[in-house]
């Protein structure tokens, strides 16, 4: 394995911070209450962010530049599953602002899954989507988007991103309890930090600019601060928020 060291310290320091914390919350939630749906769609959330760190982990331990089209594979599959992760979050959000609306009936939320899941195969059929060079000393460069996997990866993302901020929204003006409230605007605050995660991998990929691929490592304490955030503000007093 070859990587420049700001590669590696992105990858193998900062995300693996970001998997533990990711893996312990997850385990946490479902240890205090595994049935319930708002548990669930919050672990798997987690889960999916956590899954697509692997990916990387994987893949950006190939050397040998016969491995470039499977470390371009598990490159789409980290895309893949930051975009289910964000789907799990939508849920979350819809089913914590009106619990008995239609999507918390299992059917339908099946239908919603199944949604992301079909947006997220697009990854995989976009020609010259992704490419990933790995020299002939091993030396295996960063991800480079071309535009049309970008945008794609953007409209979904953005989309996601502005119907779960504005649900969010939403379900701060409905709760009228104060302490309860203050949960909420910390898990807005949440919810924008893990989406900057999102979007600032989408357009340092596409970009390729070597300064934006450092300001994205340096502010990586972000994302990690948005997964606290989002379990200490909603993570843990679930059955209260729905009340």
């Amino acid at each position: 394995m070859a990587l420049s060291p700001w590669r590696f310290i992105h990858i193998y320091i900062i995300y693996t911070i970001i998997f533990v914390f990711l893996i312990v919350i997850s385990y946490n939630i479902l240890k205090r209450d595994s049935r319930n749906r708002l548990n669930q769609l919050l672990s798997l959330f987690n889960i999916s962010i956590s899954i697509s760190l692997v990916c990387n982990f994987i893949y950006a331990s190939f050397s040998d530049p016969s491995l470039e089209a499977l470390a371009t594979l598990l490159h789409k599959f980290a895309a893949y599953f930051i975009i289910m992760g964000a789907g799990f979050l939508l849920l979350f959000n819809i089913l914590l602002y009106k619990p008995d609306c239609k999507m918390s009936k299992l059917k339908y939320q099946i239908l919603f899954l199944t949604f992301y899941f079909i947006i997220g195969i697009g990854f995989f059929l976009i020609p010259g989507g992704v490419k990933i060079i790995i020299l002939s000393d091993g030396t295996q460069l960063y991800p480079v988007w071309n535009l049309s996997f970008f945008l794609y990866y953007l409209c979904v993302l953005v989309s996601n991103m502005i119907v779960s901020l504005i649900i969010c929204l939403k379900t701060m003006r409905k709760i009228k309890l104060e302490p309860l409230t203050k949960r909420i605007k910390l898990f807005f605050i949440g919810l924008w930090c893990v989406y900057y995660m999102g979007l600032a991998v989408g357009i340092t990929n596409f970009l390729n600019i070597s300064l934006l691929r450092n300001i994205f490592t340096l502010t990586q304490i972000i994302p990690i601060v948005g997964v606290i955030i989002i379990y200490y503000s909603v993570g843990t007093s679930l059955k209260k928020l729905k009340e």
